[in-house]
């Protein structure tokens, strides 16, 4: 079965979380945003570029207004 990598936008500031499984500094509603947003993806990096966006609520975000990456991700089976 072939591989597949994607890319998804979302708060940079998850990547501890999401690469690390690190939790700590997190409110339970960011892990349940972050866990609902990648839902069947595992994420394997996340680029160094960020940028600020106002409507960051529309990645996944718990607020308006977040500093976003670009994470590639693997299609979880």
């Amino acid at each position: 079965m072939p591989v597949h990598f994607d890319e998804i936008i979302a708060p940079s500031h998850w990547a501890s979380y999401l690469i690390n499984a690190d939790a700590s500094g997190y409110d339970d509603a960011e892990i349940k945003a972050a866990d609902a947003y990648f839902a069947g993806w595992r994420v394997v990096d996340v680029s160094d570029d960020k940028w600020f966006s106002w409507s960051a609520d529309l990645f996944g975000s718990t607020a308006k207004g977040d500093t976003l990456a670009t994470y590639t991700v693997q299609k979880i089976n």
